[in-house]
């Protein structure tokens, strides 16, 4: 079938469950009007914000969502952080429907960016590999990107994890997920995550003709990328794509200190 008809009974099907579930949870938005990756809204924040609080998160931090989409990380926060949370996204009909969902919450401010992106923001005028953070340095105490690096070049990205290592305070921690590729992971089955077209001696995609699909990152590299900008590797969490056994979500996390 092809991909806009297949896109477009997906979106006929949300609708309709719009319709008759009769649910409006508060902060989450129409099932035909959600943007961001796959699975359940709620259970996918709630899983992440347990994430963040094993890795440390406590309530008076200031934190950072990069990439925040529609507030799905933001939404099991509300009643836990006291300090501040900024988050910003390259769609601006996620960040218009956050500001307009969170006007009630005054320590929580999400931004547009408009960074040019040929998947999610075409019409940007900023390349991501010129775009600097809105924030002063050491700003935040834990900074966080989920499926945002899946999604970036070599080189916007390297200007991404500058920018965090700019605005984290010493101590702070950064968490970002990314497909990994080392020894094991290279051999991996998994049949939507299959990194077979490479985009640059570094990096390989899933779909050569639109490799911001999901773009896979040599370990080895992304360990000096950190390593050049002063964040420490404290853990690497390998997930299902890469390591079927694996307890951990689909994508590898890493966790790494300024």
């Amino acid at each position: 079938m092809p991909l806009p008809l297949r896109t477009r009974l997906k979106w006929l099907g949300y609708a309709w469950q719009d319709v008759t579930s009769g649910n409006s949870e508060a902060r989450v938005p129409p099932k035909r009007k959600t943007f961001i990756g796959g699975g359940d809204f709620i259970a996918v924040g709630d899983a992440f914000f347990g994430t963040l609080k094993r890795h440390g998160l406590t309530p008076e931090m200031d934190v950072l969502d990069v990439g925040c989409g529609q507030g799905r990380m933001a939404r099991p926060m509300i009643d836990f952080l006291k300090g501040r949370y900024e988050g910003f996204d390259i769609d601006k009909s996620g960040i218009e429907w956050c500001q307009d969902q969170y006007k009630d919450v005054p320590n929580f401010t999400f931004h547009h960016a408009d960074v040019f992106n040929a998947r999610y923001n075409k019409t940007g005028t900023v390349a991501a590999k010129e775009f600097r953070f809105p924030f002063e340095k050491n700003s935040f105490d834990r900074i966080f990107l989920t499926s945002v690096f899946t999604h970036m070049f070599k080189g916007d990205l390297e200007n991404y994890l500058s920018e965090i290592a700019r605005v984290l305070k010493p101590g702070g921690k950064c968490l970002v997920t990314w497909f990994l590729l080392d020894e094991i992971s290279r051999q991996s089955q998994h049949p939507v995550m299959n990194f077979a077209y490479e985009v640059d001696e570094v990096s390989r995609t899933t779909v050569k003709s639109n490799p911001e699909a999901a773009i896979a990152f040599d370990l080895d590299w992304v360990r000096g990328v950190y390593e050049k900008f002063g964040l420490k590797i404290e853990d690497i969490e390998h997930g299902k794509w890469g390591r079927p056994e694996s307890v951990y979500d689909l994508q590898d996390m890493i966790i790494a200190a300024k």
